[in-house]
């Protein structure tokens, strides 16, 4: 800690080095100033913890430089040292922040009396301030996450109105009556793009999420977001302008400035799907399922237009897509077999039929995905597919995805097709994969554990259920919760509810939350029961903590 000593006199600033114990104090730095505005400049460059200070000195007396202090500085601590016992001089001190007036010839015990209250407030105020600034740095993290949450649940109807109150919150922002939504595809994005955020896809959203909010903000546009309520979709809400000659040209422009900045950033375009105009905010809603509908159905083997809009009813030519589950026998076979040529020639009876469609769109190919996934959890659950095997390394390191299927994003060529041979040979190299990792029958499983702490830490606001988590690293419930409570002393499930109410803790703070939000923010779907836990790890319910 620093002090300044501030008196006209050369002898009474000597005394007051003199006569205190400073390391005692735990003071290590004392500085000296003739008057008041030399002590000013002195006190900007040093930044003590402690000002001394006379009264009457000349140029800046001790009143002035205290309520210079109280302005500018006002967690520095102020002690005075005069030898005026004047009722005027005592009141503006205290008027100003001043914790000790002390008169003169100094008394060392009172000196040192007044010093060590000085350090211990200081100390006091510092630990409070720290505190503070953690709070403030963790809110401001949590800001984007809360914004995000109140723009998703306008999907849904948004039962608390919230986005108007984020948009009136908000410096300058529009008051809009008319929106529409479009939905930016992270999954239409280049194979090179995706494999460099293959394990920061939360830097993928972040990064997007910025350039689109920055050129909808430019002329109070729109804003963006994250859709919390899907995987790999960017929300983008664009204000009706209805003084717009052609509006339909006017976002065309809008979408187009996103994607070169996309390009200029990331050396890759983005599909946009775009919703029809809606009163806001009740029916962003209808104008997000039409922009989803038509980046579901757009043809991925037609070349690539970036915007997608809804097709009229009947646009569509109708026919009955391959099912996977007439081929489903002969792939098993081929992978409890282990031949790669075996797996090869399965994969390619199935992508023959897929090559004869005259049309796939995103839905289609999503449907297939789930269809896969369930095929290998009927794997896994029959009887000598060796369900009982940790899965492979990726997997016990906790980078397998949630969906056993292969995931990302679909493979396209340079001209933003679907590429069927890499899609061949994708489907290929994974049941190949699969196959090798299910043969390791016997091989001891690393733990997990490290990875499942950090999984729950980074989505403990979704629903996380112990089947869930051990389903996500291929381990049995039983394994996974005897391991986890071996290795943290925690049950997994203790140790959720743990990070939620921490978290909770925090978010109530916010008085503009109700307790519902707040529960639903940290995971809890049912306010009652996010309640009756907060009670039980706190004391308190969640209204008796955000009071007190």
């Amino acid at each position: 800690m620093k002090v300044v000593i501030v008196d006209d006199e050369r002898h009474v600033r000597e005394a007051v080095r003199l006569l205190v114990d400073w390391e005692t104090l735990g003071i290590r730095e004392i500085h000296e100033a003739a008057n008041g505005e030399e002590a000013a400049a002195l006190i900007e460059r040093v930044r003590p913890g402690i000002v001394v200070t006379d009264m009457m000195m000349p140029v800046r007396g001790g009143l002035d430089l205290l309520a210079w202090l109280q302005a500018n500085n006002p967690e520095i601590q102020k002690i005075v040292i005069s030898g005026h016992d004047d009722f005027h001089l005592v009141r503006g001190t205290m008027q100003h922040g001043g914790q000790d007036y002390l008169l003169k010839p100094i008394d060392p015990e009172q000196l040192t009396g007044a010093l060590a209250r000085a350090v211990a407030r200081w100390n006091e105020q510092d630990r409070s301030r720290k505190h503070e600034l953690a709070r403030n740095m963790e809110i401001n993290q949590l800001r984007p996450v809360m914004r995000d949450r109140m723009f998703s649940d306008l999907l849904g109807g948004d039962p608390y109105g919230n986005a108007q109150t984020v948009l009136l919150n908000e410096s300058g922002a529009p008051h809009p009556s008319s929106c529409l939504v479009a939905v930016l595809d992270v999954d239409s994005a280049s194979p090179e793009v995706a494999d460099r955020y293959a394990r920061h896809r939360d830097l993928l959203y972040f990064t997007l999420t910025n350039i689109a909010d920055e050129v909808l903000r430019r002329g109070e546009r729109g804003i963006a977001c994250r859709n919390l309520r899907a995987e790999s979709e960017i929300l983008l809400f664009v204000w009706a302008d209805p003084r717009a000659a052609r509006p339909e040209a006017t976002l065309e422009e809008t979408l187009s400035a996103i994607n070169d900045g996309c390009f200029l950033t990331l050396k890759c375009r983005f599909d946009f799907g775009i919703g029809t105009v809606q009163p806001f905010p009740q029916g962003a809603a209808i104008s997000y399922q039409s922009a989803r509908a038509a980046l579901h159905e757009r043809n991925l083997l037609a070349e690539r237009t970036y915007h997608y809009r809804p097709e009229a009813a009947g646009a569509r030519p109708s026919f009955a897509p391959p099912r996977l589950d007439a081929y489903e026998e002969g792939l098993r076979l081929a992978v409890l077999g282990g031949s790669d040529r075996q797996i090869g020639e399965a994969v390619g009876r199935w992508m023959a039929e897929v090559r004869r469609m005259p049309r796939i769109s995103g839905e289609q190919l999503q449907r297939w995905r789930n269809d896969f996934g369930e095929m290998l959890r009927r794997w896994r659950e029959t009887k000598g597919t060796r369900a009982d095997v940790p899965g492979d390394g990726r997997a016990r390191s906790g980078e397998a995805d949630e969906d056993p299927a292969p995931t990302g994003v679909f493979p396209m060529d340079a001209h933003g097709r679907l590429d069927l041979d890499r899609l061949e040979a994708m489907l290929r190299d994974f049941l190949t994969a699969y196959a090798r990792s299910r043969s390791a029958a016997g091989q001891q499983a690393q733990s997990a554990i490290p990875a499942v702490v950090r999984y729950i830490e980074q989505h403990y606001n979704k629903e996380l259920t112990l089947q869930d988590i051990a389903s996500r690293f291929y381990l049995s419930r039983e394994y996974i919760s005897r391991r986890f409570k071996q290795e943290t002393g925690e049950n997994l499930i203790d140790f959720l509810g743990r990070i939620r109410i921490d978290k909770a803790k925090l978010l109530l703070e916010n008085p503009h939350f109700k307790i519902s939000q707040v529960a639903e923010m940290v995971g809890y779907q049912d306010e009652k029961y996010f309640s009756k836990v907060f009670k039980k790890l706190t004391g308190l319910s969640p209204n008796q903590y955000r009071k007190s």
